[in-house]
């Protein structure tokens, strides 16, 4: 298992194929992946890393945290996360990891979370009629039936793109991930 990456929802566009096709895709930024931590199967019980993007300021932190990212080595990050890897695909505390780590045709599982507006009701958030007074609808007048998936979430938004768990590894993925090495001359 190799590493997933942690980026941020620019928008969505389109390409076009040879054919003259149009296919949406969703423009994603990688702000800064750096690794924070390993975790050991002697130490911890498990293997995995921990990563960190985007920028924080420091007085934003508590001082738990300012002694994570100090301990590492690397500047306040703004949203973090584990991945579980293989003891072979561990990847030095410090580095960056790049857009390269996945490659053209390569199947991923992206997830995200769009933004909440908590509870409203079909009838304020989409303009929807509501159902009739009478014939058979009785409580449920304000009520909406299927209206499908928002299949989006929002700009700004940070989503996990890992390797595709239901699809075979891709072969010219780069093992155990293709990353800057870590800069330790300035601390």
């Amino acid at each position: 298992m190799r590493s997933g990456v942690i980026a941020q929802k620019v928008g969505m566009t389109r390409i076009f194929t040879d054919a003259g096709e149009h296919v949406p895709v969703t423009v994603l930024k990688l702000e800064k992946l750096q690794v924070l931590s390993q975790r050991t199967a002697e130490k911890n019980g498990y293997t995995a890393i921990q990563v960190g993007a985007g920028t924080r300021r420091p007085s934003r932190l508590t001082k738990a945290d300012r002694g994570t990212f100090a301990v590492a080595q690397v500047e306040p990050k703004r949203k973090l996360a584990e991945f579980r890897v293989s003891p072979e695909n561990l990847i030095e505390v410090g580095a960056e990891i790049t857009a390269d780590h996945f490659v053209a045709g390569q199947f991923v599982d992206v997830t995200g979370t769009s933004q909440g507006k908590g509870f409203q009701g079909a009838m304020k958030r989409w303009n929807f009629a509501g159902l009739r007074a009478t014939h058979g609808v009785s409580v449920s007048h304000r009520s909406h039936g299927s209206t499908g998936q928002r299949q989006d979430g929002s700009k700004g938004g940070w989503v996990v793109v890992r390797d595709a768990v239901k699809k075979k590894a891709h072969a010219d993925a780069p093992k155990p991930g293709a990353f800057k090495p870590a800069n330790r001359e300035k601390a």
